[in-house]
């Protein structure tokens, strides 16, 4: 008996589309799922092992190269002398109060910080003028500085307001320069180590998930959709989808199969292509039988 076997992963992303976030802002890191932030906008989904690979570009490590570089460089960039900041700040942000009565503290300082930080990246030639390196790294950098922002102060009175969005931001801007230097420094070896990881998670764990677009550097992929469907009530299904189609040479019919995989755990690699030999193999067995 000839057995002709067509396989294809299907893309999970249409089922699995995220659903709409609520609207409040996330302020925190999402440590399940690598450190990254999402804006409440974001669109997460779990693309299987074929259309991950050709996901996996030096523009989809984007996000993750700014949380990992601000990791290292954060820490060594440290000047708190923002004294002449906080008094242009406060002044300029005291002649804005009717622009952000309706906003909280986190909402304006991460928006302020993030376009004053991108347009100073792109004019210094930090990621050589790249727009998305430079936006995807104020974006990180401001969000880590900005994260003890309220994010429900909508009503407090507008000096209150100033005074948590100016010391965040302005301690943002003092360690500017250096932060976005080192990061530019580390950023190349960043990228290429993280599109091979981003490959490599595809090939072991069946697929990987990705949010706007950008990989999200997830060891635990189940624990990371647990954690977006917590936060944002985000459904992802992160199984990996297999179907398969025999054709039976002697009667011409033909028998689809489908067959699933959980990213596999440690040390359980094989497990995965073992289950769909066997359901394959049953499959084979019924047509032998008739035969």
């Amino acid at each position: 008996m000839s057995v002709r076997i067509t396989s294809a992963l299907s893309s999970i992303a249409l089922l699995s589309s995220v659903l709409f976030v609520p609207q409040v802002a996330h302020a925190k890191a999402l440590d399940q799922c690598g450190g990254v932030y999402l804006s409440v906008d974001s669109h997460c989904e779990f693309k299987p092992i074929q259309e991950c690979e050709t996901t996996c570009s030096t523009t989809s490590v984007e996000q993750v190269c700014a949380q990992k570089t601000y990791e290292t460089c954060g820490k060594s960039c440290t000047v708190t002398d923002i004294t002449s900041c906080k008094k242009s700040r406060s002044e300029s942000c005291s002649k804005e109060c009717e622009t952000i009565s309706s906003k909280s503290s986190h909402e304006v300082c991460v928006s302020e910080c993030s376009d004053s930080c991108t347009s100073k990246a792109i004019s210094d030639n930090h990621f050589h003028g790249d727009h998305g390196k430079c936006q995807h790294s104020c974006e990180h950098d401001c969000n880590a500085q900005c994260e003890s922002s309220s994010t429900s102060d909508q009503t407090t009175d507008c000096e209150t307001k100033c005074t948590s969005v100016v010391e965040n931001e302005c301690t943002e801007e003092v360690n500017r320069d250096c932060v976005l230097t080192c990061q530019t420094e580390n950023y190349e070896d960043c990228q290429t180590e993280t599109v091979n990881t981003c490959n490599t998670t595809c090939k072991d764990k069946g697929g990987a998930l990705f949010c706007d677009g950008q990989f999200i550097g997830a060891s635990d992929l189940q624990a990371c959709a647990d954690q977006l469907a917590s936060e944002f009530s985000f459904d992802i299904d992160v199984t990996a989808h297999v179907t398969a189609t025999v054709t039976d040479k002697n009667d011409g019919s033909k028998a689809s199969t489908k067959c699933s995989f959980a990213p596999p755990t440690r040390g359980q690699g094989g497990v995965a292509v073992l289950g769909a030999l066997a359901v394959l193999g049953a499959v084979l067995g019924r047509r032998r039988r008739r035969a």
